[in-house]
């Protein structure tokens, strides 16, 4: 009789924590951490000179023309799973280097890139 109650307790656990579980998952699938304003869009990018600069842009581009910044950062690589922010700002943040030595960086919302800035 005992097992019995423990095999229905159980049950009974498992199927009130996937239910839990699958509203939980709906709700934060309808509710997503960035919503662009309406009638806009986002947008960002980078472009790099070599051996000068690394430019970086994140903007919410609207139809009406009112395009509204967003973070951005550049980041050098270091090591594996470690990045040095070299440069942050709003809409547009830019890194001036100097010399030919090849480093890894990558700036919000772009994978890395290589290029010969130092």
């Amino acid at each position: 009789m005992r097992r019995l109650f423990v095999r229905a307790a159980r049950r009974l656990g498992l199927t009130a924590a996937g239910t839990l579980l699958a509203f939980g998952v709906v709700a934060v699938a309808a509710t997503p951490a960035h919503a662009a304003p309406e009638g806009c869009w986002g947008g960002s990018g980078h472009y790099e000179a070599w051996g000068s600069y690394i430019t970086a842009y994140s903007y919410w581009f609207c139809e009406n023309g009112d395009d509204i910044p967003r973070p951005v950062s550049i980041q050098r690589y270091l090591q594996p799973g470690l990045y040095e922010v070299v440069a942050s700002g709003s809409g547009e943040t830019t890194y001036y280097c100097s010399g030919a030595q090849y480093n890894v960086y990558r700036t919000t919302n772009s994978g890395d890139f290589g290029i010969l800035c130092s």
